[in-house]
């Protein structure tokens, strides 16, 4: 098995487990860290391929909203009174 095979098993796994035990910083990390790869090559996923070149209104919602999303999520679990 690869390294990146390995870490995706590990990764859902800690995923799973968070939301089990209604963790949702786990989610909020995943969040914040899909945006990063988005930005950079400029292409993002919702049902299709999404690229900031071609349809950026629709990139930059996508993008915005994953990081509220994870902010959120890392907020909820972090400070509950803000939740």
């Amino acid at each position: 098995m690869k390294r990146s095979q390995t870490a995706n098993y590990i990764v859902f796994a800690a995923l799973m487990i968070s939301m089990f035990f209604g963790f949702q910083f786990l989610w909020g990390l995943l969040f914040l860290y899909w945006i990063i790869p988005n930005f950079v090559n400029g292409q993002a996923f919702l049902l299709t391929d999404v690229y900031r070149v071609s349809d950026p209104i629709l990139f930059w919602c996508i993008q915005i909203t994953w990081g509220v999303l994870g902010l959120f999520m890392l907020l909820g679990d972090f400070f509950p009174s803000l939740a």
